[in-house]
């Protein structure tokens, strides 16, 4: 069996080919197609060690150890050939409706090291995909955000999020006109109108024949409230939002060292959640240089934007329980001439086309009297929906409402001392109740964002076809069941079926026969994939 999720996440290390029956049956439960009569005959063929005899590390950097960059290779016909991690060449394919991925790489090409093949993940998605997604036809993830293990922040997830319910009007807000807007799309069921509309979205995407990365496919339901329930449109929101990711990343994807320099300024950044447990992101703009003005250069700060809600999508969020955020806007010192228009209206689109759905609030604060006095007859002709969304405060101390104090700076009407730095993103523990004045958790334990896999991150569908159960179940990383277990923290059937599986691997690699030396004219393809469901989903 060639799936990481029953064999720890090394293709190709000694005796990895080797399952015993009962490996297969754990990765049987845990959903694995490899475990099939066939995939197991295949399996049974020992993999050749690298050539130089050693294993590839597991440890990397936090990109690695999350997932491994995908890439695809030209076939005559122009499609993209994967490259299947799996004894067979065939792809596990998950049942419509839920998230579907498999490994592709650059099989004829070199990397830095010199072996074909060789890939060791650097970025953020590197998921490839097999054949649909959520239900829409798919294609591989593009690399889009990688991070160091170093400037990850301690609380980026509180232990509290693994404990917390929502409350409904945090899942679907309902307005006085008798519009509602959902907020909470993924892992929760949706309503027979959103079941019946997003089918609709499915056959007009068929129809198209356009595929689509899960990250965007995972989105179809927030395209569709966008869209009031129009699916035509929902479609082209879709595709507009991969396009722009599709032209966005094209170079390569946003590292942490390349916004480093930037983030000192403290233009951007996340500090705090909310009541709800909703981070809250920290927009500056009286920090933006002059001279990006003058030298026009306001892509500096979207970037960085751009790389928080990357970072935000990936360690911050548990489906169908977080989804969203709050954007805190702060124009102290700002006149109605100084205000950077051009730049707020960057993050209002950049939010509301390509991140649709995921903020919950603006709260716009420290107004001059003149501008407030404008946006106060502006917003009388705004919509429910809109004016939900948009909170122009009189005094930041309004923030307590849905902040604890220590979530917030003392500016913005909390106790926390004004940061200095920004990088790791300065985020404190619990508590979070709305007003709490208590100040920090001393006891709280760090480390909670190593518990999801980045396929649980980007969450599922719901598919009335599955059980509740399978509908609401997240996708946990390796070693998942340990880290909760030390939160104390209960511990999930499919946490621990993820951790008994790597343990079989590991002992079954230390007891089985070393495999024949590689031919030297044909090097073995080595790559480096995370354990669990990361990038090999199979059939449920």
């Amino acid at each position: 069996c060639r799936c990481p999720q029953a064999t720890g996440g090394i293709i190709g290390s000694p005796g990895h080919s080797r399952q015993s029956p009962a490996a297969r049956q754990l990765a049987a439960a845990m959903g694995c197609s490899c475990s099939s009569s066939s995939q197991a005959e295949a399996a049974d063929k020992p993999t050749p060690a690298p050539s130089d005899g050693t294993v590839p590390a597991i440890k990397q950097s936090r990109a690695a150890s999350d997932m491994h960059s995908a890439t695809t290779e030209p076939v005559p016909d122009g499609s993209p050939k994967p490259h299947i991690s799996h004894a067979t060449s065939e792809p596990a394919i998950r049942a419509s409706g839920s998230s579907a991925v498999a490994s592709p790489s650059n099989s004829g090409q070199q990397d830095e090291g010199g072996q074909r093949g060789m890939r060791l993940a650097k970025t953020m998605p590197a998921t490839g995909i097999n054949v649909e997604s959520n239900g829409f036809k798919a294609m591989p993830e593009i690399p889009s955000f990688t991070i160091s293990e170093e400037n990850i922040a301690p609380f980026t997830m509180p232990a509290e999020a693994f404990r917390f319910k929502p409350p409904e009007d945090a899942i679907i807000s309902k307005f006085k006109n008798g519009d509602s807007e959902r907020k909470i799309h993924l892992n929760t069921k949706l309503t027979p109108q959103e079941i019946d509309k997003l089918t609709q979205m499915r056959q007009v995407a068929e129809i198209s024949g356009a595929p689509f990365y899960p990250s965007v496919s995972a989105m179809a339901t927030r395209f569709l409230s966008r869209a009031r329930m129009d699916p035509d449109k929902a479609v082209e929101l879709m595709k507009a939002t991969q396009k722009w990711r599709a032209e966005y990343f094209k170079d390569g994807p946003l590292t942490d060292q390349s916004i480093i320099e930037d983030m000192r300024y403290g233009i951007v950044y996340f500090s705090g959640r909310d009541f709800a447990l909703r981070p809250a992101i920290i927009v500056r703009a009286n920090r933006i240089p002059e001279q990006w003005y003058k030298e026009k250069c306001i892509n500096r700060f979207i970037k960085m934007l751009i790389f928080c809600m990357e970072y935000f999508v990936r360690y911050m969020v548990i489906p169908g329980r977080i989804e969203n955020l709050n954007v805190i806007v702060d124009l102290h010192g700002l006149g109605i001439a100084q205000v950077p228009i051009s730049a707020l209206h960057e993050v209002y689109s950049v939010m509301s086309h390509h991140y649709i759905g995921r903020v919950y609030k603006f709260y716009v604060c420290n107004v001059s009297w003149v501008l407030s006095t404008i946006a106060g007859m502006a917003k009388a002709i705004l919509t429910d929906r809109q004016k939900q969304k948009l909170n122009m405060l009189d005094n930041v101390k309004e923030l307590q409402k849905d902040f604890a104090l220590h979530q917030l700076e003392t500016d913005l009407g909390g106790t926390t001392p004004i940061f200095k730095t920004f990088l790791p993103f300065p985020l404190p523990p619990g508590p979070f109740e709305a007003g709490y004045a208590g100040g920090p958790d001393p006891n709280a334990k760090p480390g909670a964002h190593n518990i999801i896999s980045h396929l649980g991150s980007l969450g599922r569908l719901w598919d009335p076809k599955r059980t509740t159960e399978e509908n609401t179940r997240l996708d946990y990383a390796a070693g998942a069941a340990q880290l909760l277990e030390s939160l104390g923290l209960p511990v999930p059937p499919e946490a621990r079926l993820e951790a008994e599986a790597s343990s079989v691997a590991r002992r079954e690699t230390t007891e089985a026969p070393a495999p024949a030396p590689a031919a030297a004219e044909a090097p073995p393809a080595t790559m480096l994939i995370p354990a669990g469901k990361e990038d090999v989903v199979a059939a449920d």
